[in-house]
């Protein structure tokens, strides 16, 4: 008697696919996503899970580095198209996005935000910049590591140093910038340092940057948290150019370690004719096991 289940329905019992509350897709940054600084959403995906994700016009990506940006949305007319828009260039710019480069989106069903991983043109994940930003959800105020030159209220003899360096020639030199001078510049760079994205360090040009050994001593603070060992630096200003130097550490009488930008800070003093009682903010926007790039900002006080 042949079995009857033979003449059975074969019944699929669908289980709950738990992809399907935490999509994935992936975008590749294209030429349009560049130029007109917007990046389009699939279109499926906007079909399917548009409803609950875009409920608003405002969204948030947590990128693989574990920072947070708020992403104003643009949609069309009729709601079936939607943009990353306000605050996708300053997403490129952080992250120096570049065509061709692959982006994977996952949706997380619960808080209705994107996590974000950057792959670029070899395939392989960024190396992701050394910038604290945290755009909060509600004010989109930005936090930021912000630390002063020790030498600001220098605290430190030149007799200190045990590397053979000599006082300044003269003793009695003064800066030819006045008072009033010195404190516009001063309150410049505050004032630009505090809106840097970026861990940041702010130096006053004293003779001992310019004469004394021309090297610039780097606050500890700083240092500490992101100048573990010797490296390689690039400094680079807002007109593109570029100076290669080192980043080296010595010991003082006092067994105290300080840290300077040393090989290569001489030409770049020269040739952007630093001059004492200037300000100078350093951004770090790039590091990585090779190097470390700042970008830096030069305040005059003459």
């Amino acid at each position: 008697m042949a079995s009857s289940s033979r003449h059975r329905p074969n019944y699929i019992v669908k289980r709950p696919d738990k992809a399907s509350d935490n999509p994935h897709f992936f975008k590749v940054v294209l030429s349009d996503a560049l130029k007109e600084q917007k990046l389009e959403i699939p279109r499926k995906f906007v079909r399917e899970y548009g409803q609950k994700a875009f409920v608003t016009n405002q969204t948030l990506l947590k990128v693989a580095d574990g920072k947070e940006w708020n992403m104003g949305l643009t949609k069309s007319n009729n709601g079936r198209r939607v943009w990353f828009y306000h605050g996708w260039q300053q997403f490129v710019e952080f992250y120096s996005l570049g065509l061709g480069y692959f982006l994977v989106f996952k949706y997380e069903n619960r808080s209705s935000s994107f996590n974000v991983v950057i792959f670029d043109l070899t395939a392989m994940e960024i190396e992701y910049p050394v910038k604290n930003i945290r755009l909060d959800k509600t004010e989109e105020k930005i936090e930021m590591e912000i630390y002063f030159d020790d030498d600001l209220a220098p605290d430190f003899k030149v007799e200190e140093i045990s590397l053979g360096a000599r006082k300044p020639m003269n003793s009695r030199w003064k800066p030819p910038s006045t008072e009033s001078q010195r404190a516009r510049a001063m309150a410049e760079a505050t004032a630009f340092q505090s809106m840097t994205l970026n861990p940041s360090f702010m130096c006053k040009i004293w003779p001992s940057h310019i004469h004394l050994g021309r090297c610039l001593n780097v606050p500890k603070s700083f240092a500490a948290m992101h100048l573990e060992e010797p490296t390689e630096i690039i400094l680079q200003v807002s007109d593109g150019r570029m100076w290669s130097g080192r980043c080296g550490f010595y010991w003082t009488c006092k067994m105290q370690r300080r840290t300077d930008f040393r090989y290569g800070w001489k030409n770049f003093v020269r040739d952007n004719n630093l001059k004492v009682g200037d300000f100078c903010v350093f951004e770090m926007i790039r590091k990585n096991s090779r190097r470390i790039c700042f970008k830096v900002e030069n305040f005059r006080a003459s």
